[in-house]
């Protein structure tokens, strides 16, 4: 199942990269979200920048979905290796729960637009469970939609601050 979203945004690319990469950004996140985001590694490849983050939603699954794949919450780690000179993010996500039969990866990247950036979103969630997969591809997209929505409008209400 796709994963997209597409959003505009009044700044540079590299401000919209400096304002969604910031501490400042991510600390103002978990406030509003109460989505708890734990560093657990940071390096570079030349200059590429790659950090592993754990993602514990503050939302539960629905009943259905949490009993099929076992967990009450969809708990990832995500991997992300940003290359400000392209200007895009490279990302792979890895449940805490159906590793192997969970696949979501796609490419983030910021392009200059009509003054500003266009910030696009773009990738795929494979789930190979056997009756239920569709659901839980339909959930995670749902959550991953609500989520950069969240994203976008701290986002903006952070370009307007400066």
């Amino acid at each position: 199942m796709k994963l997209y979203v597409e959003d505009y945004l009044p700044a540079s690319p590299s401000e919209v990269w400096d304002i969604f990469e910031s501490d400042e950004y991510k600390e103002r996140y978990h406030e509003e979200t109460g989505d708890t985001l734990h560093l657990l590694e940071r390096s570079f490849e030349g200059d590429v920048e790659i950090q592993r983050i754990r993602n514990e939603p503050n939302r539960e699954l629905p009943g259905v979905i949490a009993k099929a794949i076992g967990a009450k919450k969809l708990c990832f780690v995500q991997e992300n290796r940003l290359d400000r000179s392209t200007g895009r993010m490279e990302w792979t996500v890895r449940l805490e729960v159906l590793s192997d039969l969970v696949t979501v990866e796609g490419v983030t990247y910021c392009v200059e637009d009509s003054g500003g950036t266009k910030r696009v979103i773009d990738g795929e969630i494979k789930v190979a469970v056997p009756v239920v997969g569709g659901q839980i591809e339909r959930v995670v997209v749902s959550e991953f939609e609500k989520s950069m929505r969240r994203a976008v409008d701290l986002g903006l209400e952070m370009i307007e601050e400066r």
